[in-house]
């Protein structure tokens, strides 16, 4: 390991023991100087506050409670349906009733009612108030050709007959009528009214048609149910008139009231004529029903069912028993004519008693059965011939064709009388098959005069009840507190605005700063590079106010000429074998004050007692000669294509002994080619041979290769870093060379370190003490005061603002 390795061991192992970080007092140190602007914008801010709350119209809460009833326990038990679906069901829904207080129609009439079309208002110093409910002015419309315009005007009161209308120069008369556009009114003056009461004669007249008026009052009312399980409905009203607030709330109530009682009588109204237009109709189909239920039982013969049913079968069970007995008799009348008609039988006797009671027949066989008998007798005592036996059979042959022919005619009566039984028969089985379809029939039309009898008696129930209700319809809702004035100022909220002014204030210079820090793309101090790079920071310079590049001077004990002798002392670390040191002053661009670091590290070394010599290798843009005031001679381009001699080209500083400069001659049209050529190891060993300390500044590496090319020569590289200036992202570029070790010996040198509110924040500033911070800084007799010529360095609030946080 090398002596270059160990120095930077050595000051990499001082970063690491004291490396940067912001504590709370170096916060405040670095923002206190931002205090003013808070304290000016939080002032500002609380003045604005107070005179919005002073100048903003008060807003006054005013409140009332309204009960909402429930009317489901008056509606019949019986018929709900009915009172469901031409009265009301009973329940209350109270979203429905919300939106009804706060609909138009309902503010529609309250405006009307309190006249809320037309205001007044008084124009103060500052603001216009409202007056309510005693305006000193009455505006009256006498025609308006639009209603759905409004009407705006100035009135500037002269005395109590004349006014001033707008701009107008021309003073009307109250009480005659002028014409405001299209419009013909007329304003009246209440005299009984002090005008003096009033911030001053002016006063603005405002006429808007209802709806506007409506929705204005809609804007300033609320309507919320009291809790989830009530029906109770609490309503606010927010405006500046606190009595227009109280007569708004109560307006509404008895608006809300009225509406709901018209509603019920309006339904009630509509219920009567439904029902007795229902009552007109059902009596005509009631009459046309029971006629046509008399022309069915007349036409049909139905008059009773049941008992005509009954009748009707016993009828038939009757005649279907006469018509049994009616065979039996023809049967046997059959019987006997086949029995009469045959031969076989001609002697022998008739039967009598068979059931046909026929009284001539009954004679008829008698006789026919005595002569029967007597022929048996008389034959017993006589022959076959004898006269009297033939004429007994004569008799016989006589009485049996009587006989026959008193049969045949009684059966032709028993056919006829059979044909009747079965025709009768047959009727009274198609009246009981149709007894059925009759009876239906008829229960239909039975059934049908029963619900128009039934409905017909509901609807004229219905239509009392009705009649009775309309006597006595009431509203539903019920006044629980009426808005009785006091009510809560509300706005402005003086808290709300003072902490939101407040917050405003601080929030202005504290975006600012923010924003600030935000936007910040370049270095801005210690914290910044360690954030962003790993390399060893060898020091920092603060900002020089003189024009001088020299400021290191022998007897010079400002506060710069120190710092630039720590930086000396960490160069020690770096080089610290080495007997004749290279340190090479390079940069990323041009600005970062490099040739001024060269210059000034220079001088300290010189100062040290050691011969040193500037080179100013910034061949495209040298600055070391011009910043000291020295006569530009032969330089280092002159040497390299051999017009110069390595003598020809020191300069002495004046000032500072010890120190020489090199300057980088004219200006060549190939300076990268120019620091390759051999003769430059030439002029650099003549270089090592006559100086111990050699400070080489370069082109800046971040635009060139010339600090990569010389360094071959460096022990050492000052890597300028200028807080301000020098890009963040430049600070990768850094790292990269750091890492791939491009540069020898790479540390960084933070230049133009301004204090912000006297806060260096720097590490040799902090550290060592070398601000007002703890005693040794400026004004602590260590340092030469840069301002001591132009006045002290802060008096007055900064000055104890300092003393109370350094002390």
């Amino acid at each position: 390991m090398d002596e270059r390795d160990n120095g930077l061991q050595n000051l990499e192992g001082r970063k690491g023991n004291n490396s940067w970080t912001m504590g709370p007092k170096d916060f405040i140190f670095k923002y206190i100087r931002f205090v003013p602007w808070l304290v000016i914008c939080v002032g500002i801010c609380s003045c604005l506050a107070y005179l919005k709350i002073r100048y903003s119209t008060s807003i006054f809460r005013e409140q009332s409670t309204l009960l909402i009833k429930n009317d489901q326990d008056n509606v019949s038990k019986g018929n709900a349906r009915f009172d469901e679906l031409f009265m009301s069901d009973g329940v209350t829904n109270l979203s429905n009733e919300i939106q009804i207080l706060r609909s138009r129609p309902i503010m529609e009439r309250v405006a009307s009612n309190l006249g809320l079309q037309t205001a007044y208002y008084g124009e103060g110093k500052v603001k216009t108030s409202l007056i309510y409910p005693y305006p000193p002015l009455k505006l009256e419309l006498l025609s308006k050709p639009d209603s759905s315009d409004g009407l705006a005007f100035k009135v500037t009161v002269q005395d109590s007959h004349k006014f001033l209308l707008n701009e107008s120069k021309t003073p009307e008369e109250f009480g005659h009528p002028f014409f405001v556009g299209n419009t013909r009114c007329r304003l009246l003056l209440d005299t009984s009214i002090n005008l003096r009461a009033y911030g001053s004669d002016k006063f603005d007249v405002v006429w808007q048609p209802l709806p506007y008026a409506a929705e204005n009052l809609i804007g300033s009312v609320r309507v919320i149910q009291a809790n989830d399980q009530s029906t109770i409905l609490t309503l606010t009203f927010e405006g500046e008139n606190p009595t227009l607030g109280n007569e708004v709330l109560n307006m509404m109530m008895k608006v809300y009231d009225t509406i709901i009682v018209e509603d019920k009588k309006k339904i009630q109204e509509n219920t009567l004529k439904f029902i007795n237009t229902q009552l007109y109709l059902l009596s005509d189909t009631l009459a046309g029903v029971q006629g046509g239920l008399q022309d069915f039982m007349v036409q049909n013969q139905v008059f009773d069912v049941d008992d005509q049913s009954k009748d009707f079968i016993d009828g038939l069970k009757e005649n279907s028993k006469m018509k049994n007995e009616q065979d039996v008799r023809l049967a046997v009348a059959n019987w006997l004519l086949d029995y009469i008609g045959s031969k076989k039988n001609q002697f022998e006797l008739v039967p009598t008693n068979l059931g046909i009671e026929e009284p001539s027949l009954a004679q008829l066989i008698a006789e026919y059965n005595r002569i029967q008998l007597e022929r048996e007798i008389n034959l017993k005592t006589a022959t076959p011939e004898n006269p009297m036996i033939v004429g007994l059979e004569n008799s016989l042959d006589k009485t049996r064709r009587s006989i026959y022919q008193a049969l045949l005619n009684i059966k032709q009566a028993y056919i006829i009388a059979e044909a009747s039984t079965t025709k009768q028969q047959q009727e009274l089985q198609n009246r009981v098959v149709t007894m059925p379809k009759k009876s239906m029939r008829l229960l239909n039309i039975q059934r049908r005069q029963k619900i128009l009898e039934e409905l017909y008696s509901l609807l004229l129930q219905k239509k009392l009840e009705t009649q009775i209700a309309s006597a006595s319809t009431i509203s539903n809702s019920r006044i629980l507190e009426p808005a009785i004035g006091g009510g809560m100022q509300i706005g402005p909220d003086r808290k709300k605005i003072y902490t939101l002014y407040l917050l405003i204030g601080v929030l202005i210079p504290v975006g600012f700063v923010a924003l600030r820090e935000i936007l910040q793309d370049k270095v801005n101090g210690r914290s910044d590079i360690e954030k962003h790079t790993d390399v060893p920071i060898l020091g920092e310079v603060g900002h020089s106010d003189t024009k001088q590049t020299l400021v290191v001077t022998l007897n010079s004990r400002k506060l710069i000429s120190e710092q630039f002798r720590i930086v000396r002392t960490n160069l020690q670390y770096m080089i610290s074998r080495k007997e004749k040191p290279v340190i090479m002053v390079t940069s990323s661009f041009s600005g970062e004050g490099k040739s001024f670091i060269s210059t000034n590290i220079g001088a300290v070394m010189a100062l040290s007692g050691k011969k040193t010599v500037i080179m100013e290798f910034d061949i495209r843009k040298p600055k070391i000669v011009s910043g000291l005031d020295l006569k530009r001679k032969m330089g280092i381009t002159n040497y390299i294509i051999g017009r110069a001699s390595f003598n020809d080209l020191l300069v002495k500083v004046e000032g500072v002994e010890n120190l020489y400069v090199i300057p980088c001659g004219p200006i060549p049209p190939n300076p990268a080619e120019i620091l390759l050529d051999k003769k430059l190891d030439e002029l650099m060993n003549e270089v090592f041979a006559n100086f111990e300390v050699v400070i080489m500044d370069t082109a800046p590496v971040g635009l060139v290769s010339d600090a990569t090319n010389l360094g071959r020569f460096a022990d050492c590289t000052l890597y300028i870093v200028r807080q301000g200036h020098t890009f963040r992202k430049q600070l990768g570029f850094i790292q990269d060379i750091y890492t791939s070790k491009k540069l020898p010996g790479l540390c960084l040198l933070i230049n133009d370190v301004k204090p912000e509110g006297g806060y260096y924040g720097g590490y040799y500033g902090s550290r060592y003490g070398y601000y007002g911070g703890y005693g040794y800084g400026m004004g602590s007799g260590y340092f030469e005061d840069d301002n001591k010529k132009g006045g002290k360095r802060g008096s007055g609030f900064w000055k104890s603002i300092r003393k109370k946080f350094f002390s």
